[in-house]
Parts: structure tokens; sequence; C-alpha cells
């Protein structure tokens, strides 16, 4: 694990997270140390900016769809060669799942880990009650979940100047009892654009690495790295073990499968530890760009069509009629494939933007529409069919995370197509039918992370063994 690991967690959204966070991870970069980002929660943009800054893949910390062992072992996995563990928050503070406890917020991944914490403080309009509200983020934790939470420092954002910042640092060290590690002027020219489901994608950001440098310096400039690097060190816990898994392909006398992966403009929402986890169970993947090749990779076993936004790229995506072709007739033919919102939609028989349009890959008979409101967002429970694809011949639950303004058309094609699996949101009652199979094909909105069930992720890898069975015997017979 690394020597030194915090979470920057803040009072509110729009506090500065993301900005504070990219800067403090380039400028320990800069300083020689190996940084490892993490994101609470099921973001994918904030964790491509980490992974611009930090030269690692970023990596999900999610309270909500991992178990705790689970979410510990990731967590020490995945710093074990790092200096530092630098975890970014969600949202503020104690906001997770529901409105009565902190369960997937930012402080429970932080009492599940043990971890520190370093508070982003918007300190605009506040002299002392800057120390109110200091006093009683550090000390709810414990009278809310009956679980401590440290924290290590305070980060202060949104100051006007140097003379601002020192009135401020004092006010908290005096009355808060804890250390004020810098704080970031006004920084225009950082500012990272924004559109319906957040953030530009780090690959748009021309200016990213200047962004960066520009951060870095700002932050050696203005923060007490030395100071935050001491209080956030981290006492080394026991060996943190494997939780069990289902036995790969190799344990089960199976060759690895080639499976192909939708990576581009238009399609990169993916969750990092899903990924090497169907690596570790015996997948090999074969990245491709739907926007660009003509047809999908030689001798692929599956496939794996995640979300993103084909909804910016339907020109491009639709004028590819090689890649769609090839696609429609190898997923005809069985080729195992499992499409996430975007990469569901990418499968249906068009999508209507702006007015015009566009036919897709007319796997399944659906008609998609951009809208102008969210139609699902946030966790829900999943309980599969036991005839579904990731499933073999028992039901299997996930959890999983919705995010998007597209829809179905109502009445529209495919309405009576039969659905795979029950969706449910973990608080209240609302429930409803998801998830679309054709030939070896499953579709449908939400992103699923494969380590809250990592059988689901066998039964894939399975069927892709199977796929190349049944073609393998298909090309002896032919010859």
């Amino acid at each position: 694990m690394a020597k030194s690991a915090f979470i920057l967690a803040a009072t509110q959204s729009g506090s500065g997270k993301t900005t504070f966070s990219m800067g403090l991870m380039a400028a320990l970069r800069s300083q020689g140390h190996t940084v490892q980002p993490f994101k609470v929660g099921p973001d994918y943009i904030d964790p491509m900016y980490h992974t611009a800054a930090c030269g690692r893949s970023s990596r999900n910390l999610d309270a909500f769809m991992l178990p705790e062992d689970v979410l510990r072992y990731l967590f020490a996995k995945n710093s074990a060669d790092a200096d530092v563990a630098v975890v970014e928050g969600v949202m503020g503070l104690y906001d997770g799942l529901r409105p009565d406890g902190i369960e997937g917020s930012s402080a429970h991944v932080g009492q599940i880990l043990q971890a520190p914490v370093v508070l982003l403080v918007n300190a605009r309009g506040m002299s002392l009650s800057l120390a109110a509200l200091i006093n009683g983020f550090r000390d709810f934790a414990l009278a809310k979940s009956g679980r401590p939470l440290a924290v290590a420092g305070v980060l202060l954002n949104n100051l006007k100047n140097e003379m601002s910042y020192q009135y401020a640092k004092q006010i908290v060290e005096r009355e808060c009892g804890l250390p004020v590690f810098g704080w970031l002027p006004n920084l225009p020219e950082a500012a990272l654009s924004e559109r319906h489901l957040g953030l530009l994608c780090s690959g748009e950001v021309g200016d990213l690495p200047q962004k960066l440098q520009m951060l870095a310096e700002q932050i050696c400039a203005h923060c007490d790295l030395p100071a935050l690097l001491a209080a956030t060190q981290m006492q080394q816990p026991p060996v943190v073990p494997e939780p069990p898994l289902p036995a790969s392909l190799p344990e089960r006398g199976c060759a690895p499968v080639r499976i192909g992966l939708a990576r581009d403009a238009a399609f990169n929402f993916y969750y990092q530890d899903s990924l090497g986890l169907l690596e570790q169970l015996g997948a090999q993947l074969v990245p491709f760009s739907p926007l660009a090749d003509d047809a999908l990779p030689p001798d692929l076993d599956g496939l794996l069509l995640g979300g993103g936004y084909p909804e910016l790229h339907l020109p491009e995506l639709s004028a590819n009629q090689s890649l769609l072709a090839d696609l429609r007739r190898q997923l005809a033919a069985g080729l195992p494939c499992l499409a996430e919102c975007g990469g569901f939609i990418y499968l249906g028989r068009s999508m209507e933007m702006q007015g015009e349009s566009w036919p897709l890959a007319d796997v399944f008979p659906f008609d998609f529409e951009m809208t102008d409101r969210l139609q699902h967002f946030g966790y829900i429970e999943v309980e599969l069919d036991q005839a579904c694809l990731l499933c073999d011949g028992q039901p299997l639950r996930l959890r999983g995370h919705e995010f998007h303004y597209t829809q179905r058309k109502p009445n529209g094609a495919g309405a009576d197509w039969p659905t795979f699996y029950q969706a449910k949101k973990p608080t209240g009652a609302r429930s409803w039918r998801e998830g679309w199979q054709i030939y070896n094909t499953l579709g449908g909105y939400p992103h699923f992370n494969l380590w809250a069930e990592p059988q689901a992720a066998v039964n894939f890898l399975l069927k892709a063994a199977n796929y190349r069975q049944i073609k393998g015997k298909e090309a002896t017979n032919a010859d």
C-alpha cells in the first residue's frame, strides 16, 4: 500500500474537487512521486483526468457496488507500488446513497479504507464560520455512524489572495486544531468545459497538458505538500487477501478468449478494475474503434461495447457501414456481446438527434432519441433471469448505475421485446424490467462493476469459450 494516502473530499459539490485533485496529482508527480489515483463512486470522466495527471489508470472505489472486503483489496492492490494514493471524493463528504445515512459517500469509503480525509472547503464569504463548518464535518461521522473518520487537515478554495488565506488559516488552526495545507488562487484559464453528462472527456481538451502544468506549479507554490504527505501517512495493514474468485478459464483447462473492446472517442466508459478482472479470469482484451476500423478485430470470441458518447459521433458511426455489417454478421452468428448504455444504443436500429435520424447497427429493433432530461439517474439493483447472458442457469444479482438522457422511443419498434432482468432503485419501491437479449447479445442501460459479482464475468467468458469451440467445429466441418 502507498506510504501516504488520503481522500480529497469537499463540503459540497462545486468546491473545486476535480481541479484540486488534478493539481495535487500533477504536483506530486512533478516532485518525483509515483501517484495512484482513485475516484469515489461510479464516475467515468474524472478518472480520465486523473490518468492524464498521474500516468497511471485511475480506479473507482464504490462502496455501494462493491463489498467492503473487495474495496479494501482493490485499493491495496492498485496502490501497492505507489508512493501516494490520492482519492477524489464525490459530492459533499457525507453525501451518498440515502439522505439519512452515509452509505456510498466519501466518508464511508474513508471508514472502510481507514484512510484520512483532507477536507476541501469553499471559504468564500466566511471567517469564523469556517471553524464551525469544519468542526461539524470532522465530528459528524462518529455521531452519525458510530465509526470514526480521521480528518488530517484542510485545503481552502475560492479565496481572493494570500492575505485572505493567511487570515482564514489562522482561524481554522486556532479553532479546529487542524493544519491548513494551502489554497489555490482563482485560475480561470485552468477551467474545464462541460456538457450534458458532465466534463468533456480528457482527450477532447487539447491544452490539458498545459492546464496540468499550470495547476501543478500553483499547487507547489501555494500548498505545503511535505506537510500534507506527513499528515496522511498510512500505517501498513496486514496483507489484504484477495476475495474468493470463481475458477478462471486456465484453471478450468480452457485457453484464454479474445474479447473485442470498443474504445475510442464514442465508447470509453469502462471500470478499469472490471477490465482487469476479465483479464485475470482468462480474457485477452483486443481494443478497436467503431469510429475508425472497417471491421471487428480478427478471431474474436466475445465483444464488449461500453458506454460513452455515441450521440456526439452519429454521422461517423452511421457512415461506417463496413463495420456495422461485420458486427451484424458476427452477432447473428452467436458472438457473445455485452453492450452497456452507449453500446446498447449503437446496436439499435437508429438514433434521433436534433431532428435527424441516423441508422445504426440494427441488431435490436429499437429506435432511440435524445431527451431534454435525465431518464434514469443513480444506483440500481438488478436481478438477472437465469436465461440471461451473464448467468449460467442460475439467477444472479448485480449492482449498477445509470445516467442517461436518451431513451427508446415510446411505443416504437420492439416495444414488446422480452427483458432479462428486473431493476429497482435501492431506495424506495420503484422498479422496472430491463435488459434485452438477442442471439448471444445482452444490451441495457446499466453500467456494472463486475467485481460486485465475479461469477457474472466468468459466465460471460465461458460463453465466449463455448462460442470459440462451436466456431472451430463449424470450420472443421466446412473443411
